[in-house]
């Protein structure tokens, strides 16, 4: 068990397979991850970045599962636009709508020289005081007595439009962050279609191909945005997961006799690993689909 733990927590971590990979999104958040159902264990140091991970950790799952849902309701609303069925899973209706935007614009357009589509990408912000006070109670510290910097961007306030770094415990500092995370807020991006020299022969498919542009690709980014800060705050995740996974014994020994519930909550979150690994994988590859077919720039 404690073997299996520790490889699926590191599945986790690994880079996104590519389009070829059989795995598909489920769509739905794990069930059993459910932070307080074993009643209060954070009362040692121990049982404090436990109880961080565990709420972490389902903050995660069901931003994932959001955020993979917002980019299916885009591809629906692009196949749509474009006539072709909305139904299917994520990977399947955004493959349809994709295969379909690609198809029109092969036959609505003469391209003598280029059609892009230029975007203007969302802004994003992470509240560092989210990511620091949540760590200075996974370490049972007054709150103010973390510090976080903001890595990538530039912070005003507490505000950070990159990713958001804790100087805490490797435990707490994982936690901390994808608290942060999935917490950011963002303001949606523009997509601007540009004929360079193009001549349209079927306006028809052309108006179908735009409408679609327009619908779907600024809900893409802003969820690909957030998956982004997301997966980067899931590497430590999946990190933390794994030695918690070794410490079994240690735990046991910490939290009692709610050692045997505690344990099947990370039960839950090992079998929410691969639906989480998924749900990145998907918008990988959706977003470098449309890009590609959209001319995106």
């Amino acid at each position: 068990m404690k073997q299996s733990l520790v490889l699926l927590f590191l599945l986790a971590a690994c880079p996104p397979r590519g389009t070829g990979s059989n795995t598909g999104p489920s769509g739905n958040a794990a069930t059993g991850i459910s932070p307080d159902s074993c009643g209060t264990i954070n009362t040692t140091a121990t049982g404090r970045k436990l109880y961080a991970f565990l709420v972490a950790s389902a903050e995660l799952d069901r931003t994932t599962t959001e955020l993979e849902n917002s980019i299916r309701d885009a591809c629906r609303k692009m196949a749509m636009d474009l006539g072709v069925s909305p139904e299917g899973d994520t990977k399947t209706v955004c493959n349809t709508a994709a295969m379909e935007l690609q198809a029109n614009m092969k036959v609505s357009i003469k391209t003598e020289k280029q059609m892009v589509t230029r975007t203007t990408p969302p802004v994003c912000h992470t509240d560092v005081s989210l990511a620091t006070s949540f760590a200075a109670e996974c370490e049972g510290q007054a709150s103010g007595s973390v510090k976080g910097t903001c890595e990538g961007g530039t912070q005003t306030g507490n505000q950070c439009n990159g990713y958001t770094n804790v100087d805490a415990s490797a435990e707490c500092k994982a936690s901390a962050e994808v608290h942060a995370t999935t917490h950011t807020e963002c303001t949606p991006g523009h997509v601007e279609v540009v004929q360079q020299d193009v001549t349209v022969i079927d306006a028809s498919k052309w108006a179908k191909a735009q409408a679609a542009i327009n619908d779907g690709m600024p809900q893409l980014m802003l969820a690909g945005m957030k998956l982004q800060l997301a997966g980067k705050a899931a590497i430590a995740w999946a990190q933390t997961g794994e030695q918690f996974a070794q410490s079994a014994g240690d735990l046991a020994a910490d939290l009692g006799e709610k050692a045997v519930c505690v344990a099947g909550q990370v039960a839950g979150i090992v079998a929410a690993v691969g639906q989480i690994q998924a749900r990145f994988e998907v918008s990988v590859q959706v977003s470098a689909s449309f890009s590609a077919t959209a001319g995106a720039q």
